[in-house]
């Protein structure tokens, strides 16, 4: 009765999480914000430059500005707005789910400096002797919406019209004339009127301008992204298309290799997806493009944790021990090399925070949270459930396990090895040797496609939505931005229902909106645009930090390695990890794929990812060596053979599931996210090459030096 009992429990947890969730999940997903690439709409990142030459960008004045920025995005009716301050001299704005980005850009610019000049062109007062609040909409008698001007000091205002009685005293704001009216009385009572206003809402904007106040300083853009809403709504369809695939292939792979634990890693893997989305709530996180890819991948790396304890726990079993038995020295064991390949990828995660932009910053965010979370679920939570039903003792047979009975029994090493990896290193070190070349020789040949996050400019991304010819998009470009240079348009999307191109010098945002003006008319009003524009300054900022970024997270992984393991298991990593930055990096050379942040991004998360498949197999070498005396250097490589092969599923298997949600993303999801994909493809594979036949040899072949010099000098004690 007892073991039935526990098979209830098991029953009854799960069906009563299972309509928590189903109860609360629709109103979670709701409440969590999504980021501008999602949603449509823009991120500037602006420079201050003072009004007056001479003059510093204080904290003072970048606060002033800032605020200032903040009241002209609500004069627009933007819902939470994000304006941040960068250290020392720029502010960044992101507004997200905009329809009206062009008024708004021009909304937040806009200096707003009110002036009063005469004939001379003198100013004679400013927005600045306007009383509080002082500009006001009103009506001309033919019910035309004009602005009222109060002034704070009547008798200034009565000074100015005396002294230019007759005369023409100009308002202008900025640079551009509003009205110029002839003085024709002194005026007392301390106002002025603005007329030539073709519309309420315009003579509205302009009171709450005027109202709010010139900006303290000049605003230069340096680096925009926009996404246009419907792109955005596209985008978001797509890439949660490729998740439910990618999620799906993943639990029918975990069913299918592990049977009853893969069930309970599949339920666990639910729990897991519900908890992230909670989390990302309470958080009040922005989910980006990049963000939803990255909680792509991590359904794949959750089950990663599943897959070691499980391949552990098959492993124990094939060699006569019961289901309990197994179960516990399986979770045992592989605890330690789950713990150390979480902490190996949140390294990287965190230099990716510190580091990138602020979509890889919501990328890295996720990643941590979800590497976190995944320790709870697919760790303790699914070590829970299945020991509930373990000790119910009710699933004995090894076939609930994915164990068949002709597998169980001790195998010798030369059953195990299929063919001996170590001696063969050297061939090994040959093919990378000649990849490397051949990837330099590509990279010298065809050099770097580098995108305009390094090399400044303004990418263009056009959805046409029909058939077209880019000869067509470029003679358009020709017509509205004649002295620029270009790269060919390239189509693209399933349907080749993109065109893209690089500018190489940034456009303006006037010349911007004529491209879509003149596209819509050829095309329809399905066209969209987003863009992507950095300056110079910010672009030689992004290629610094990206090398950084790489070197701190390699240098990083590499140091808590050589603590947990051994020296030269650090140096082993170093040249692993160096193979795997590059493999990617000639592919996209040889292919001339775009290398942008999101590139950066999949390199960093390859570093975390391939280290992880490492450690499983330096874990089971030091395991080994506890229980293996080794005195000569044969017998090293024979127990190194024996431990690569002994985890080869488990390596196999860890890649194969972060693998089928990569595809899936490449195959299903944006566009936007389709380089990023390919160069995780890349990595995976060249991880897995790497960590099998690259980093073990190199460990063997370095330890085969200390076993040359133990030789010399038990040689020479001989010899005394």
């Amino acid at each position: 009765m007892k073991k039935w009992s526990r098979v209830v429990s098991f029953i009854v947890i799960v069906l009563v999480a299972s309509w928590f969730m189903l109860a609360t999940t629709s109103g979670i997903a709701q409440k969590i914000n999504l980021g501008l690439d999602l949603q449509g709409g823009f991120e500037i990142l602006y420079q201050l430059e003072p009004m007056q030459e001479g003059e510093a960008v204080t904290k003072d004045l970048l606060n002033v500005t800032a605020t200032m920025i903040d009241k002209r995005v609500n004069i627009g009716g933007v819902k939470e707005p994000e304006v941040t301050i960068e250290n020392p001299d720029r502010i960044r704005v992101k507004l997200a789910g905009v329809t009206n980005e062009d008024t708004l850009r021009d909304l937040i610019g806009k200096p707003a400096v009110l002036t009063f000049r005469d004939e001379q062109g003198r100013t004679v007062m400013e927005g600045r002797d306007l009383a509080p609040n002082g500009a006001s909409v009103d009506f001309d008698d033919l019910k035309r919406p004009l602005i009222v001007l109060k002034f704070a000091d009547a008798q200034k205002f009565a000074d100015v019209t005396k002294n230019n009685l007759h005369k023409n005293v100009a308002i202008y704001l900025d640079d551009e004339m509003l009205t110029n009216p002839v003085i024709e009385e002194v005026i007392t009572a301390g106002k002025a009127q603005i007329r030539g206003q073709h519309s309420l809402e315009e003579a509205k904007q302009l009171r709450d301008i005027l109202n709010s106040g010139a900006l303290p300083a000049k605003l230069v853009e340096l680096q925009t992204n926009s996404v246009g809403a419907s792109l955005g709504a596209m985008a978001l369809e797509k890439t949660l298309f490729a998740g439910y695939v990618g999620f799906g292939v993943v639990l029918l792979f975990m069913l299918w290799m592990y049977r009853l634990p893969g069930m309970i890693a599949n339920i666990t893997l639910v729990f897991f997806t519900y908890i992230c989305l909670l989390v990302l709530s309470w958080m009040n996180a922005t989910l980006t493009l990049t963000g939803i890819a990255g909680f792509i991948l991590s359904v794949g790396m959750a089950v990663d944790a599943n897959i070691i304890t499980y391949e552990r726990i098959q492993e124990e079993l094939r060699s006569h021990k019961t289901a309990l038995s197994a179960f516990r020295t399986g979770q045992r064991r592989s605890f330690i090399t789950i713990l150390d390949s979480h902490v190996t990828t949140i390294i990287a995660a965190l230099v990716l925070m510190a580091f990138g932009s602020s979509s890889i910053q919501g990328f890295s965010t996720i990643l941590i949270m979800t590497l976190i979370v995944s320790l709870f679920t697919n760790v303790f939570g699914s070590r829970w459930l299945l020991s509930l039903l373990l000790k119910a003792n009710l699933f004995k047979r090894p076939e609930w396990y994915g164990v068949a009975k002709r597998d169980i029994g001790e195998r010798e090493d030369a059953q195990l090895v299929r063919f001996d990896i170590v001696k063969r290193r050297r061939s090994f070190y040959v093919l990378s040797t000649s990849i490397l070349v051949l990837g330099l020789c590509s990279m010298f040949y065809f050099g770097l496609h580098v995108g305009v996050d390094f090399k400044a400019g303004t990418r263009l991304d056009m959805y046409i939505g029909k058939e077209f010819h880019s000869a067509e998009i470029e003679t358009v470009l020709n017509q509205k931005v004649p002295e620029s240079e270009f790269k060919p348009v390239v189509k693209y999307g399933s349907k080749n229902e993109w065109a893209t191109t690089t500018f190489e010098k940034p456009i303006n945002k006037l010349e911007l909106e004529e491209i879509q003006k003149s596209l819509k008319q050829n095309y329809g009003n399905q066209v969209n645009m987003q863009e992507s524009t950095v300056d110079p300054m910010i672009a030689d900022e992004m290629v610094k930090k990206a090398a950084i970024a790489v070197i701190l997270a390699a240098v990083g992984i590499t140091i808590y390695i050589a603590i947990r393991f051994q020296f030269l298991f650090g140096i082993a990593c170093i040249v692993a990890l160096l193979h795997d930055v590059f493999v990617p990096l000639a592919l996209f050379s040889l292919f001339q794929l775009e290398i942008d942040l999101t590139f950066i991004a999949a390199i960093l998360t390859i570093v975390g990812f391939s280290i992880n498949d490492t450690i499983v197999i330096f874990d089971r070498i030091r395991e080994n060596m506890r229980n293996r005396k080794v005195k000569t250097f044969e017998e090293l490589q024979q127990l190194v053979n024996v431990s690569l092969w002994q985890t080869m599923r488990r390596s196999v298997f860890t890649v194969l599931t972060v693998f089928i949600t990569v595809m899936a993303i490449a195959l299903y999801g944006s566009e936007g996210v389709y380089h990023f994909s390919l160069a995780l493809i890349f990595g995976l594979i060249s991880g897995t090459y790497s960590s099998i036949f690259i980093a073990a040899q190199v460990w063997v072949s370095l330890k085969k030096r200390e076993f040359r010099t133990q030789k010399a000098l038990a040689e020479k004690e001989l010899a005394k």
